[in-house]
């Protein structure tokens, strides 16, 4: 049996360059010495691969060049290698004093050298007499060098050489850069090339071809002597024609689901199984709870998990998907634009601020659908969003308090407004700022509230200093620069409500405008988000749909929620809400973040990062994964882990796939149009010149319904300015 290891720089040859003569140059390596002499033993440092891989780079296949380096192995069995031992021994006694330093007598019966050689093998026993001195070991070893009965594996071998190139010199000088690159073996003995004669070239190209073993003189090498060339290339080769394996990565698990569009499944990528094979590997949905994907930007995190988004999508779960640059959502909508989903899908974007333009409202502060015990989530759920927004921690109490009052007196004031029958005439975010600053407008309110409430802005209030007010009023001012985010926030009536969507199952995609104010949105997203999940506490467990959030640029989003998104990883599981958070440095996020989303995840994975980075998770793995694996993995490949039958798996490799790949059957860019006008009915979308000329008017709405008068007008009890 034969065992052939064949070395080559690869070689694709166009139709013209096959036409052009080729020159060839062949030569066989040989022992130049006795084959018991050994080659020099070849370590790791250098790598004795560098050399060869080296002249192996140097060669132009575009031009059509090609080398090959070819090692045919054949195991030679114990029984020849004791035979050639005794030969060795037979030869060197005979060779007399001279092969071992000491003077040898006797022929090769009982005694002399070959009684004392077997004596010396046997620990000295058998020996003729005393007075027959005993061979040294070294000396012994000098009679078989490397063939001694220590040496281990012996292999026969064969080395061929070939290459060809469009000129003869060209040919010439690539087998020289062969021949130099394998002659670091040398030391007590070494490689000698010899050329075939012409007759022979057809023998030498059979014995290439087919690998007949056939070499010109018997060489038999160790181990240590091969091993330098039969490796894989290590760290330290650093030639551009290595192609790398990118780390030793443990293999998938042999029962990790395969996704073929399976609605209790979520894919993951394309992954080896045991039996060759690439497929689309997938998690459970019941053992995915919370994710967390890591590695540098434009390596794929996107991509993935809007693959994931889509394939929950058309398996009718509801999905959220925070996108803060809107390329992911441009990305997805052709995928999304289908009957079964255009009348679930809600589309929040932003960055649009055309007067035009179709637009969705959200206030934070309606209480449609909403009782009096909803108020404190309400309040609650605003002022931590400003206050997480605007960093202001532990050291702003007076302003936490401020906020929180004026938010309580509105959220009431919107609870009356919707009972009475006009949800149009509730508060917004904007009317913050008219509560704050505007002292006719809130006193002529506050007789609506209840006395507690009221007796805060009549006694308490008043005392503040000037300075207090300013700090609140900041936030709503930045929101004010933007019109995008005055139609967002600005129009009374909600068409966003995320638990309507959660309960629903409703497929949302929300992308911030790109303003200055993106930490202050993305803030009152998350903490919403928070709200409605914990919110599902009075629906029946069975009774919960599960829903898929997904936050991109998770590093943004933990600077501004200051918390919150640990309390989604820590308590919305609970609320069947799952949550996958992508960011590019994990060692950047807080350090309740990091932690509750690595205590609680379900699912981690990473494609290339900083080797701080990657320590940090390859830490995670338990060191079945080094950093610099993680630092060298190629564009659109990640290693993850996730939960598969209630354990954690080991990490294994995953090719990234495009959604055009694995969802090419659902591409419907003509369906966009449709879609356009599904999510404008779903929504109840409004032009945005629409909903800005109506905020200007919004204080006055405000304070007719609850009063029956204008700002600084008379009352409602004056014949001459009743206002119906």
């Amino acid at each position: 049996m034969t065992a052939v290891v064949s070395l080559a720089k690869p070689t694709k040859a166009t139709t013209a360059q096959a036409s052009v003569r080729r020159y060839v140059q062949r030569a066989e390596l040989a022992l130049g010495l006795p084959d018991y002499k050994a080659l020099a033993s070849l370590g790791l440092s250098p790598d004795p691969l560098q050399q060869l891989a080296a002249a192996m780079a140097s060669v132009r296949t575009e031009d059509g060049e090609k080398a090959v380096a070819v090692f045919d192995l054949v195991p030679v069995s114990e029984q020849r290698l004791a035979r050639r031992r005794r030969r060795l021994m037979a030869r060197a006694a005979r060779r007399g004093p001279s092969a071992y330093g000491e003077r040898l007598t006797g022929g090769l019966g009982g005694g002399g050298f070959w009684g004392s050689a077997t004596a010396a093998w046997s620990g000295g026993a058998g020996a003729s007499s005393r007075s027959e001195r005993i061979p040294r070991q070294t000396d012994l070893r000098e009679g078989v060098g490397k063939l001694e009965p220590s040496a281990g594996a012996v292999f026969a071998v064969q080395i061929l050489l070939r290459t060809e190139a469009s000129h003869p010199q060209l040919a010439l000088a690539r087998m020289h850069q062969l021949i130099a690159a394998l002659s670091m073996t040398s030391g007590e003995n070494y490689l000698k090339a010899h050329r075939p004669r012409r007759w022979a070239i057809g023998r030498f190209e059979r014995r290439f071809a087919s690998g007949e073993f056939a070499p010109r003189r018997r060489q038999w090498l160790t181990v240590p002597e091969l091993a330098g060339w039969l490796k894989p290339p290590t760290v330290k080769c650093t030639a551009s024609s290595v192609v790398r394996s990118g780390g030793l990565v443990p293999p998938a698990p042999a029962d990790l689901p395969v996704y073929t569009g399976q609605h209790d499944l979520i894919p993951l990528g394309a992954v080896v199984y045991p039996d060759g094979r690439e497929r689309i590997a997938a998690a459970r949905v019941q053992d995915l709870l919370f994710g967390l994907q890591l590695g540098k930007a434009g390596h794929g995190k996107t991509e993935e998990a809007l693959v994931q988004c889509i394939a929950m999508a058309h398996s009718g779960y509801g999905t959220w998907f925070l996108d803060p640059h809107g390329e992911g959502w441009m990305r997805a909508k052709p995928y999304l634009a289908h009957p079964k989903i255009a009348d679930r899908l809600w589309e929040i974007n932003l960055a649009k601020a055309d007067p035009e333009q179709p637009v969705v409202s959200w206030n934070p502060l309606s209480m449609e659908g909403r009782s009096l015990p909803d108020v404190q989530d309400i309040v609650r759920s605003v002022t931590e969003g400003i206050a997480a927004a605007q960093d202001w921690g532990d050291n702003a109490p007076r302003a936490r308090t401020i906020l929180a009052r004026a938010s309580q007196a509105l959220a009431l004031l919107n609870l009356q407004a919707v009972q009475a029958g006009h949800p149009e005439a509730q508060c917004t975010l904007f009317q913050l700022r008219t509560w704050l600053t505007d002292e006719e407008w809130r006193e002529q309110l506050l007789p609506k509230l209840p006395d507690r409430v009221r007796a805060y802005w009549e006694t308490t209030f008043p005392k503040l200093g000037p300075d207090a007010v300013p700090t609140v009023t900041y936030a709503i001012d930045r929101l004010d620069t933007s019109q995008s985010l005055q139609g967002f926030f600005g129009s009374p009536r909600s068409a966003y409500d995320v638990r309507h969507a959660m309960d629903t199952s409703k497929v949302v995609f929300v992308c911030p405008s790109g303003s200055e104010s993106d930490a202050l949105v993305s803030c009152l997203l998350i903490h919403d988000l928070h709200r409605a999940g914990l919110s599902r506490q009075d629906t029946p467990r069975e009774r919960r749909a599960t829903f898929w959030a997904w936050g991109d640029e998770l590093t943004a989003l933990d600077s501004s929620s200051k918390g919150f998104l640990a309390a989604i990883a820590e308590q919305l599981r609970k609320y069947e809400v799952r949550f996958i958070g992508m960011t590019q440095m994990a060692l950047r996020l807080s350090a309740i973040t990091r932690q509750a989303l690595l205590q609680n995840q379900s699912w981690l994975s990473t494609c290339a990062a900083d080797y701080d980075e990657a320590a940090f998770v390859a830490k995670r793995w338990n060191g079945h994964v080094s950093p610099e694996t993680i630092t060298e993995l190629p564009k659109y490949h990640y290693v993850m882990s996730v939960n598969l039958n209630g354990a954690r798996t080991t990490p294994f490799r995953v090719r990234g796939l495009p959604v055009d790949e694995v969802f090419a059957r659902y591409d419907n860019p003509a369906g966009i149009a449709a879609l356009d006008q599904a999510i404008d009915s779903n929504l109840n979308r409004r032009p945005l010149g629409d909903i800005l000329a109506d905020l200007e008017e919004l204080d006055i709405v405000v304070l007719a319904h609850h009063t029956g008068r204008r700002a600084g007008g008379p009352s409602a009890g004056d014949p001459t300015s009743v206002i119906d």
